[in-house]
């Protein structure tokens, strides 16, 4: 029996989505020649680099917070008691200012990154929309234009986590989640705590 083709737009879409979501296996993989898990340090200067990179891309904390896979309430807290990563996060948003494709009013690619990372993890396409800093107009404005926008929410929504049909449905549903209510976790290696400047060392 003969199966039409999928389109190219939908494999692209999946293939884009399926990219996006293979951050962890990427890095597990290349942890393996090294010793397995990282150390909570390697791990903290990773996403503080994905923080940084989404900063400098226009990107806004809630977004870059996606981007980077880290939980709003973590980089807010790096924020505040870092002060050197607090520098580098205030420089990247000034170089996004200066010279960034945003400035035109248009939504960009790292945009829809994090749309679709948000819709991939559960997200509705209004909170993600919004997540990522796109209004409800220009979202429904390239819904309609772009069938390669539509390939890419469609593939996003495919790989959502599949909700329990034996949990009650909340009487009050939140339009837009506070990230810090989904709690994420991480296996690193703890880095050995480092002796105070006075600490005899041990011979």
């Amino acid at each position: 029996m003969y199966e039409p083709e999928e389109p190219t737009s939908g494999r692209r879409a999946a293939h884009v989505v399926a990219w996006l979501s293979a951050r962890e296996e990427v890095e597990n993989a290349l942890r393996e020649p090294l010793g397995g898990l990282p150390s909570q340090q390697d791990e903290t200067a990773s996403r503080m680099a994905g923080v940084l990179q989404a900063t400098a891309l226009g990107l806004g904390p809630d977004a870059a917070a996606i981007w980077a896979g880290v939980p709003d309430r973590v980089l807010h807290g790096w924020l505040e008691k870092d002060s050197v990563f607090a520098a580098a996060v205030k420089s990247a948003g000034e170089l996004a200012a200066a010279h960034g494709p945003h400035l035109h009013g248009k939504v960009t690619a790292a945009q829809l990154r994090v749309m679709l990372i948000a819709i991939s993890r559960g997200e509705t396409w209004l909170v993600a929309a919004r997540l990522a800093g796109i209004s409800t107009h220009r979202y429904r404005k390239l819904w309609a234009a772009s069938p390669a926008m539509v390939a890419l929410v469609n593939a996003a929504r495919s790989v959502r986590p599949r909700k329990s049909k034996h949990l009650a449905a909340p009487a009050r549903r939140r339009l837009w989640p506070a990230s810090a209510d989904r709690k994420s976790y991480r296996l690193v290696r703890l880095d050995d705590p480092q002796a105070p400047p006075d600490t005899p060392r041990a011979d």
